[in-house]
C-alpha cells in the first residue's frame, strides 16, 4: 500500500501553506467540501417515508452533492459511490456499464445486477423480477444526492432490493425564473462530455431540463462507448396539499463489447487486449430507452396523505456476438400507491404506511444466427461506432417473455418517548413469468412474505445506536430463467429463489463539530445461493445458473469523517467482508467469488488560496476469487503456464483532483484537473467464473488517465 503514503505526503505538502493562509478565513457555516454530516439535519427518503437519520435502525450512507463534485469525471457510479463502505462497483468500460455488489449481493450475473434496487427520483429502474440492466439513465452531473441502504433493510422494496437500495435524487431547478449551466469535460482515451441545462422557478412550478452527450474510445481495444441523455423534471405545487412531479428521461447508449480475456491472451498481448471474437464479430450493446413518470402526493386530511407513482418505460436493446445477433424490445409499465397515517401522543407516536407495487413487462426476443469466423472478413475496418452485423436468415430464438410482479407492504414507525424508535416492515411478493414461442410455452411463479424489525436508540449526539433483524427473497432474473441448461427453449426448471435471514448492529454519531462516524456489523445467512456454470456440448451458450447451497456473510462497515479545520477534511470508508459458502460439503469454506475481504477508500480535501480545492483519494481492494473450487481452475494450462490458484491479486489506486472555483457578477463556475490512477497501477477490475478451456474471465482496468472539466453557471 505504498501509494497511500505517497498520496498523503503530497497532500500535506499542499496543505501546509494552505493552513497558514486560511486560519483567518470564514466560519464553518460557509464551507462546502469540508462540511460534516449533522444527524439532526439529514432526512432519509429511501425507506418510503421521510425519517431523520438518527431515528433509522439501518446502515445508510448518504453521498452529498459536494462529494459527487469532488471528483470531476462524474460519469459513472464507481466515482460517485467511492465513499460508501460495503459497495463494490465494477466499471467494465470506463463509462456507465457497471456491475454493482452490496454485501456480496449482485455478483455473478451475466450482465447488470440483481437484488439491488435503484430508484431515480422515486421511480424504480428494476424489472418486475428485480433485475437492473444498467445505470445508463443516471447523468451524475444532474444528481443532487444519493442514499445507499445496505442489506436487508432495503427488502421493503421486495425482490429487487434484497441486497440493498441505491436511491438517487436529481437536482431541482433554481430559485430564479431562468438559470442556465454548462458542463464540459475531456481527457484520456478520446473521452469528452458536454452537458447543457436550463432550470428555474416560475410561480408554483419548478423545472429542470438537461441534455448531455459523451463518448470515448475506451482504454481497451474494441471498447468505445457513446451516450446521449435527456433528463426533464417538473414539479407543480398548486396548493400546500398537492404536489405533482413529472419526469421524462431518454437514453441512447452504444458500447463496443471487448469481453473478458483469458490469462494467456493477457500475458501475450497486454491489458488493452480484447477477446478475439469481439472484433471479428463486431460485438456491441445498444440501448435506447424512454421513461415517463408522474408522482402525485395529496395531503387529504390532517396527518393523512397518499402518494401515487406511475411510469411507463420503452426499451429497445440489441446485443451482437459470436452467439448471434439478439434483439430484445420491451415495454414496462408500473404503479405504486402508498397511504400514510400519523397519529398518537408524545410518549408513543405512530407513522403507518400501507401500499402496493405493481409492474409488468413484455419482452419480444429475436436472435439471428451469425456465420462462423471463416465466413467473416477479418480485414474489415473496425470503426469505433460501427453497428455492422452479420445476420443470417436463421432465427435461433423467437419468443415472448412476460413478467408481472405485485408487492403488498406495511411499514410502521413508532416514536417511543423521545429517544427510542422502532421500525417494522412486512411485505408479500408475487412474481409471475411466462414464455411463449413457436415450439414451447412455459411459466414459473415465485411468491413469499418477508419481514424486518429494527430499533434505534438516540442515546446521545455522540452515540446513535441501531439494530435490526429481517428476511429477504430473491428471484432469478429473466436471463437466468430462460437460459435452460437441460434443453434449448423453455424455462430453467433447476433454479429456485434464494432466501436470506440476517441482522445488523451499528452505532453512529458526532463528536463536536469536527468528527462523524458510522460503524455497522452484520450477519446474513442465505439459502439457495445462485451460481454460474457451463454445460459441455452447448457451444457458445456458456452462462447457465443454478442454486449452490447455503452461505454465511458477515462483516464490518466503517465510515469516518474528520474536519479539524474549516478548510481541511478527511474521509475513510472501510469494509471487512467474510463471505463463504457453508454447503454443500464440496464447497464448504470456499469464498464467494468476486468479493474482496478488505475494501478501503481514504480521501482528503483541502481548500487553499481562497478558491482552490485539492482532493486526493486512495482506493484499496484485497484479493478475491473467481471460482468456487480451485481444482476446477487448476486443470487449465494457458500460454504454457499452469494456473495454480483461482484468486486474483488486489490493487491500490490513487486519484487526484484540483479545482478552482470563481464568481464574476452573475457568472460562476469552476475548472478542474483530474488524474485517475495516478501511479498507473495495472490490475484486473472484474473477473467472472466461466468454466471451460477458453476461460474468458478477466477484464483489465484502465491505467493512468487525465481529465479536465469546466462548469459554468448563470
Amino acid at each position: 500500500m505504498k501509494p497511500i503514503y505517497i498520496a498523503f505526503l503530497i497532500l500535506l505538502l499542499f496543505a501546509s501553506p494552505a493552513i497558514s493562509q486560511e486560519k483567518q478565513q470564514s466560519s464553518r457555516a460557509s464551507r462546502d467540501t469540508t462540511a460534516i454530516r449533522n444527524l439532526n439535519e439529514v432526512v432519509i427518503s429511501a425507506l418510503r417515508i421521510n425519517i431523520p437519520l438518527r431515528q433509522i435502525p439501518a446502515a445508510i450512507s448518504v453521498v452529498s452533492g459536494d462529494q459527487l463534485n469532488a471528483m470531476s469525471k462524474t460519469i459513472a457510479a464507481d466515482d460517485a459511490l467511492r465513499l460508501v463502505p460495503g459497495v463494490r462497483i465494477d466499471n467494465g468500460t470506463g463509462g456507465s456499464r457497471v456491475h454493482v455488489y452490496i454485501r456480496g449481493q449482485g455478483v455473478l450475473t451475466e450482465s447488470g445486477f440483481r437484488g439491488i434496487g435503484v430508484l431515480i427520483d422515486g421511480i424504480s429502474i428494476n424489472s418486475p423480477g428485480g433485475f437492473a440492466p444498467d445505470l445508463y439513465d443516471v447523468d451524475w452531473e444532474t444528481v443532487n444526492n444519493v442514499e445507499v441502504v445496505k442489506g436487508l433493510a432495503a427488502s421493503l422494496y421486495g425482490t429487487s432490493a434484497t441486497g440493498g437500495l441505491i436511491n438517487i435524487t436529481t437536482k431541482d431547478g433554481g430559485n430564479k425564473p431562468v438559470n442556465s449551466s454548462l458542463y464540459a469535460s475531456a481527457g484520456s482515451n478520446g473521452f469528452w462530455k458536454i452537458l447543457g441545462q436550463v432550470d428555474g422557478t416560475q410561480g408554483n412550478v419548478n423545472y429542470r431540463i438537461s441534455y448531455s452527450h459523451m463518448q470515448s474510445h475506451g482504454y481497451r481495444i474494441h471498447q468505445a462507448y457513446m451516450a446521449d441523455n435527456l433528463s426533464e423534471k417538473l414539479t407543480w405545487t398548486p396548493s400546500n396539499k398537492i404536489k405533482v412531479t413529472q419526469l421524462l428521461t431518454y437514453t441512447s447508449y452504444f458500447n463496443q463489447n471487448s469481453e473478458g480475456i483469458n490469462l494467456s491472451r493477457y500475458d501475450t498481448v497486454g491489458h488493452t487486449a480484447a477477446n478475439t471474437d469481439a472484433i471479428r464479430y463486431n460485438e456491441f450493446h445498444k440501448t435506447q430507452r424512454l421513461t415517463g413518470a408522474t408522482i402525485v402526493k395529496y395531503d387529504f386530511a390532517k396527518n393523512q396523505d397518499i402518494t401515487v407513482k406511475g411510469f411507463i418505460r420503452f426499451n429497445n436493446y440489441q446485443e451482437t456476438s459470436n452467439n448471434g445477433d439478439d434483439y430484445k424490445p420491451s415495454v414496462n409499465p408500473g404503479i405504486t400507491a402508498q397511504y400514510n397515517l400519523h397519529f398518537g401522543k408524545e410518549s408513543l407516536f405512530n407513522h403507518i404506511s400501507l401500499g402496493v407495487d405493481y409492474q409488468s413487462m413484455k419482452m419480444t426476443e429475436h436472435n439471428f444466427a451469425v456465420p462462423d469466423g471463416d465466413h467473416i472478413n477479418n480485414n474489415r475496418v473496425d470503426d469505433y461506432w460501427s453497428e455492422e452485423v452479420f445476420d443470417l436468415n436463421t432465427l435461433l430464438i423467437n419468443q415472448i417473455i412476460r413478467q408481472r410482479s405485485t408487492g403488498l407492504f406495511l411499514i410502521d414507525k413508532l416514536d417511543i418517548a423521545k429517544k427510542l424508535y422502532a421500525l417494522v416492515n412486512l411485505r408479500y411478493d408475487y412474481v409471475y413469468n411466462q414464455l411463449d414461442s413457436s415450439t414451447v410455452s412455459d411459466h414459473k411463479t415465485f411468491n413469499k412474505p418477508t419481514f424486518r424489525i429494527g430499533l434505534a436508540y438516540d442515546l446521545a449526539k455522540a452515540a446513535n445506536i441501531y439494530a435490526s433483524f429481517g428476511s429477504g427473497f430473491l428471484v432469478p432474473t429473466e436471463d437466468e430463467l430462460y437460459n435452460n441448461p437441460v434443453k434449448y427453449g423453455g424455462f430453467n426448471s433447476l433454479i429456485e429463489p434464494s432466501t436470506s435471514l440476517g441482522g445488523e448492529l451499528g452505532v453512529r454519531g458526532e463528536i463536536g463539530k469536527t468528527f462523524y462516524y458510522d460503524v455497522t456489523g452484520f450477519n446474513i445467512n442465505a439459502k439457495n445461493e445462485f451460481y454460474r456454470y457451463s454445460v459441455p456440448g452447448r457451444g457458445n451458450n456458456t452462462a447457465f445458473f443454478g442454486n449452490m447451497g447455503e452461505s454465511r456473510r458477515w462483516g464490518v462497515e466503517t465510515y469516518l469523517s474528520y474536519s479539524p479545520l474549516d478548510f481541511l477534511k478527511f474521509d475513510v470508508a472501510y469494509a471487512y467482508s467474510h463471505f463463504q459458502y457453508t454447503s454443500p460439503d464440496s464447497v464448504n469454506g470456499h469464498w464467494i467469488p468476486q468479493c474482496p475481504e478488505h475494501m478501503l477508500t481514504a480521501e482528503a480535501a483541502v481548500k487553499f488560496l481562497k478558491n482552490f480545492t485539492l482532493t486526493m483519494n486512495v482506493q484499496y481492494q484485497s484479493k478475491w476469487y473467481i471460482q468456487v473450487d480451485d481444482s476446477i481452475y487448476q486443470q487449465y494450462t494457458e500460454n504454457g503456464i499452469k494456473r495454480s490458484s483461482c484468486e486474483r491479486t488486489g490493487f491500490t489506486v490513487a486519484n487526484v483532483n484540483l479545482k478552482y472555483a470563481w464568481k464574476l457578477g452573475n457568472l460562476g463556475g469552476d475548472i478542474s484537473l483530474f488524474c485517475k490512477n495516478l501511479f498507473d497501477e495495472q490490475y484486473f477490475g472484474f473477473t467472472e467464473p466461466n468454466n471451460g478451456p477458453d476461460y474468458n474471465s478477466y477484464q483489465a482496468a484502465p491505467g493512468r488517465e487525465f481529465f479536465v472539466s469546466l462548469r459554468l453557471r448563470l
